[in-house]
């Protein structure tokens, strides 16, 4: 829109808003400001009484506004720069909004999460806390010990049968032992385990062992040296109790020591 335009549409209103006034009374109190802007530039559009009423009023409001206080004055002014910054602080503070946009931080919601579960890994478990517990000596054997005057009677192990243990070319029992497992041992006999003959060869013990029926076998106990560990084995005469027994692969024999006269004595069972 040009400004010959503009001009036009506000002639327009005001020679609209004239065609009211001619028809309506004078109001001095509605619009004074506009009826004197008019009575200035277009006084063609009031009676010559409107005009001398519109001269006076405006005189009396003329007057009224001479009589404020200049403190008054001055005060709202004070007020007005205490309530307003300057322009160039105005101006330099959205600046600074414009080129330092405040940044909020996005709060995110929290994540439900799953308690932690701590898989419970199994302890590895050492052979002896997995062993069987010892079985109980029956009451045959327990007599038949009882009939020998037998004392100190201990379980020694429960082993089953391999192939080697029932060949009669080797002719021995392999008893793996560990040093906490032989305590039926005196102090004496486990030194004499550690001799060696002038072959530089085990020297054993002179033991009697008791089959499951009782027959009694004179065998030698022995400590041997096998790779990296010691072991046990009962020899001499083994082969006539595995003849006389029927052993078999895989039969569970069970063994137990007592003593007669301090005389180290052994008894088999078979479960």
């Amino acid at each position: 829109m040009t400004k010959e335009q503009r001009y036009a549409i506000t002639r327009e209103k005001i020679k609209g808003y004239m065609e009211k006034a001619k028809t309506a009374p004078l109001n001095l109190s509605h619009n004074f400001a506009w009826q004197c802007v008019i009575a200035i530039r277009a006084p063609q559009f009031y009676s010559e009484e409107e005009l001398t009423q519109i001269k006076k009023h405006s005189q009396l409001v003329l007057q009224e506004t001479r009589k404020i206080p200049q403190n008054t004055v001055e005060g709202e002014v004070a007020n007005t720069k205490k309530r307003c910054r300057p322009c160039d602080e105005v101006s330099m503070s959205y600046a600074e909004r414009r080129t330092k946009p405040k940044t909020t931080k996005k709060v995110e919601p929290k994540k439900r999460t799953k308690p932690k579960t701590t898989r419970k890994v199994p302890k590895k478990q050492d052979k002896k806390n997995l062993a069987l517990p010892p079985p109980i000596l029956p009451i045959n054997v327990k007599n038949k010990i009882k009939e020998l005057n037998g004392t100190d009677i201990r379980y020694i192990m429960s082993k089953k049968l391999f192939a080697s243990d029932i060949d009669e070319g080797q002719s021995r029992l392999l008893m793996p032992l560990k040093e906490d497992e032989l305590g039926f041992l005196t102090k004496t006999e486990k030194e004499t385990l550690d001799e060696k003959d002038e072959n530089d060869k085990p020297v054993g013990l002179e033991v009697i062992v008791l089959d499951p029926y009782f027959r009694s076998f004179t065998m030698c106990f022995k400590k041997w040296k096998m790779t990296n560990k010691w072991v046990y084995s009962l020899i001499q005469n083994w082969k006539h109790a595995v003849r006389g027994n029927g052993f078999e692969i895989g039969q569970i024999l069970n063994v137990w020591s007592f003593r007669v006269k301090d005389k180290l004595q052994f008894v088999l069972n078979i479960n």
